[in-house]
């Protein structure tokens, strides 16, 4: 599997025991008015079809189940299920948005669903919610989603996102991340714009039998937009503070109309930093820290070759730059940074520039009982930094020069996947086998360390020489797995799920001070280390769902996941152990989902107990020598309550609330005192860091006609988060803090024009804090007051 992926693809030839079926109907509105334009999609295909000026519309389907989902915009998605056995027609009435809410749809369970009838918790947020409550990345889920926390590393892909309490605390995610089916196997896969989306679904607690690795905490999936029948763009344009400069662009067309269509958007956007450096050097006085521009596309090109076979080619790319970089740096100590939220001391000012690029084929094939499909992805990333004050200055580097791009990490996957195709069957099922092979750069352990003139001398080395630290991994991975529903009875399912993983790693490495680069040239003291690890993982899934109507289900559910081991990427003493095993985390779970009052009310309740093992953290391992290893345990107990509703026309009220109470356990760290005495650092009773004991989000938004179709809306929002400790020694306390954002605009169908602004108290809090303060402090403040305007302009046709 080296640098190419085998697909196997088996079209079988299938006999149709059904002649084809004609399911058609009209489209309309409250008042009975025709709805041109709207999408009708069936669930789990790549088929639908686009109303015509008259709101008529015709789909050939074969006999079977289906489920058909209608939207248009301006008025609530609707979801109807159908049995189809000779011509039907099938009606839809559409309420407008303003009066009810969308029946929700998920792909939690690698199907889609509508989300009441799944039993995960899952928060989602619609294409009009992530436009409304103006989430351009996943800082915008604090809170919003109950018990998550985004912590930021100064750059968008440097990130640590924590659900439940679970986290990262290294390279490889606690959560994971998943972009049109391509999943990001680390951190530094992470970042992309949002923009021109369709859906994001947050999945919280674990969810390794269906997602696998890293999915320990839960699961971000995001679905953008994919072209349809109807010709649609649009055009953003975006400005405020700090010299905001935000700007997208789409468009999606069908090339041969039911056939073949072609879809692209594209979004630039530049900031400068909130920061203002503090130096002696005057050149570096009084400049701005944190500076971004950032350039993303995203392609689709969609075919259905016949009613039985679709494929999907999506090419998804983004370049990340900066002068004046906020990567890796940070405020010295979080007193300082509380009476100076604006203010940072660096000797030098840095710059990165991060490109990534995902490609994808999705294959599908559409049979009477099941759906087989094919997920091939390529993600390629390249990096490259310099100036980097943390502390001292570093440098990537990797063959000869400074400050060069790093050889690109490159990840191929393959994803095969057979679905049962009918919604009502007694049993239905999910089965399937994934892979990837990762060849990896990872930024912290590939770079330059430049030498003081003091050390230089003390080295017996020239003067501005570099100390460089190199590390290439070699991954593997293969998954088996497959989950089964039994309807007991109308009401009652079952559902069991298994999941087996194996990983095969290698790093090729070397020990700090082992290879020299001085005046143009590399010397190695010592030849490079390759070590070798294999890990495996089962994760089991069983739950329970009943359904007490057609409007309320129960669910009571167990699942693990897991992230995955690795290998110490640093010269241990001889007898210790490279590799560090993965980490475990168990989710027991019971929920309701329920919707009322005729769409106009939905709301969900989840408790939950984790019990999370093997904990991956660094630790004193030797004389001098940190490296990491499985120290201990930890738990985590909560409630999540969710609702949205619309108690009187045109206003809309979102709320959620989630409290969660958390403690290590039992926990095996060992530090060095002052005197270079070994002692165990009391960490087991500690809360959990980067863990809020509470997260409250209210969103309200009313909107009121104005003349023709144009409307106004204001909207006003309130995030609380509790206190919490980004330490594991609960040392750097960030205490409780809200923010309060609105945004006020007027619109039609066409053209939109909004005023936002994003913490009007301008309240400071940390956006980050180192997770262990053995070994020093560091944190960084997060944005204050921002504002500024968008204008929309979209068309169809």
């Amino acid at each position: 599997m080296k640098r190419m992926i085998w697909v196997v693809w088996l079209l079988t030839a299938t006999t149709l025991n059904a002649l084809a079926q004609g399911v058609s109907g009209t489209i309309t509105n409250d008042k009975n008015e025709p709805i041109p334009q709207a999408n009708i999609s069936i669930l789990n295909t790549a088929f639908g079809t686009v109303t015509g000026s008259a709101g008529e519309y015709m789909l050939t389907l074969a006999k079977g189940s289906y489920e058909i989902a209608v939207s248009s915009v301006g008025y609530a998605r609707q979801v109807k299920r159908v049995d189809v056995n000779g011509d039907i027609r099938l009606d839809f009435q559409l309420q407008r948005e303003t009066i009810s809410l969308d029946e929700v749809v998920v792909t939690a369970t690698k199907q889609e669903e509508r989300n009441i009838n799944v039993p995960v918790a899952v928060s989602t947020l619609s294409a009009r919610k992530v436009e409304e409550t103006r989430t351009w990345d996943f800082s915008g889920l604090t809170a919003l989603v109950p018990n998550y926390l985004y912590s930021g590393l100064g750059v968008g892909f440097q990130q640590v996102q924590s659900i439940r309490g679970v986290q990262v605390f290294s390279e490889n995610p606690a959560v994971a991340t998943y972009v049109d089916d391509v999943n990001g196997l680390d951190i530094l896969s992470n970042g992309f714009m949002l923009t021109d989306i369709e859906r994001i679904e947050v999945l919280r607690g674990p969810q390794g039998t269906l997602f696998g690795r890293n999915a320990m905490g839960g699961v971000v999936n995001i679905i953008t937009k994919q072209p349809t029948n109807v010709t649609r763009g649009f055009v953003e344009l975006g400005a405020g503070n700090l010299a905001l400069q935000r700007h997208a662009l789409g468009f999606k067309t069908p090339l041969i109309s039911n056939k073949l269509f072609f879809g692209v958007s594209g979004l630039y956007r530049s900031q400068e930093g909130y920061w203002i450096n503090q130096s002696a050097d005057a050149n570096l006085n009084g400049r701005t820290v944190g500076d971004e521009e950032n350039l993303y596309g995203n392609m689709f090109l969609k075919w259905l070759v016949s009613d039985k076979f679709s494929a999907t080619l999506n090419l998804k790319g983004q370049r990340d730059w900066s002068d004046a970089t906020g990567f890796f740096v940070s405020q010295r100590d979080e007193q300082i940074a509380f009476d100076n939220p604006d203010q940072i001391a660096l000797g030098r000012i840095g710059e990165h520039e991060r490109k990534i690029l995902n490609s994808s084929l999705v294959l599908k094939y559409f049979a009477e009982d099941f759906t087989l499909t094919s997920i091939t992805a390529n993600q390629r990333i390249s990096l490259a930094f310099e100036d980097i004050d943390f502390p001292g200055f570093y440098h990537s580097f990797y063959d000869d020069e400074i400050g060069e791009a790093l050889p690109p990490q490159d990840v191929w996957s393959q994803e095969i996947r057979l679905n049962s195709a009918n919604p009502e069957a007694t049993i239905q099922y999910t089965a399937g086998l994934y892979g990837f092979t990762q060849i990896g750069f990872e930024p912290s352990t590939n770079l330059a360390y430049e030498l003081t003139d003091e050390e230089a001398a003390d080295l017996q080395v020239p003067a501005g020489s570099y100390f460089i630290l190199r590390n290439r991994s070699d991954n593997q991975s293969f998954a088996a797995f497959g989950e089964i529903t039994i309807k007991l009875t109308d009401q009652l399912k079952i559902t069991g799920g298994l999941r087996y993983d194996y990983e095969k790693r290698e790093a090729t490495f070397n020990g700090f001070g082992q290879i020299l680069f001085s005046n143009g040239t590399v010397t190695d003291f010592q030849p490079n280390v390759t070590e070798r690890g294999t890990y495996n993982a089962i994760s089991p899934k069983v739950v329970l769902g009943y359904k007490l109507n057609e409007h309320t289900n129960l669910y009571a559910s167990y699942n693990r996941g897991f992230r995955a081991g690795g290998i110490n990427a640093q010269v241990l003493p001889q007898g210790l152990e490279q590799t560090f095993d993965p980490e475990y985390s168990d989710n027991y779970e019971i929920g309701l989902k329920s919707v009322a009052f005729n769409n106009r009310l939905i709301f969900g309740v989840a408790a939950f107990h984790i019990e999370w093992q093997d904990l991956q953290f660094f630790n004193l391992v030797g004389p001098a020598t940190v490296a990491r290893e499985n120290v201990g345990d930890a738990r985590s107990t909560g409630l999540e309550l969710e609702a949205s509703a619309i108690p009187i026309n045109g206003l809309q009220i979102d709320a959620s609330f989630g409290v969660n109470a958390t403690a290590y356990g039992k926990f095996s760290l060992e530090r060095l005192d002052f005197s270079g005495n070994v002692s165990d650092a009391p960490i087991g009773g500690n809360v959990l860091s980067n863990a809020p004991g509470s997260t409250f989000f209210l969103g309200t938004q009313y909107s009121l006609p104005l003349f023709k179709k144009w409307q106004a809306m204001l909207r006003g929002e309130l995030r609380s988060i509790g206190e919490f400790y980004t330490d594991i020694q609960n040392s750097i306390h960030q205490p409780a803090y809200t923010l309060v954002n609105a945004r006020l605009g007027v619109s039609n169908n066409n053209y939109a024009l909004h005023f936002w602004v994003q913490n009007i108290t301008d309240e400071a809090y940390l956006a980050f804090g180192n997770p262990d303060t053995s070994f020093g402090r560091s944190v960084r403040t997060a944005p204050p007051a921002t504002y500024g305007i968008t204008l929309t302009a979209k068309f169809s046709k």
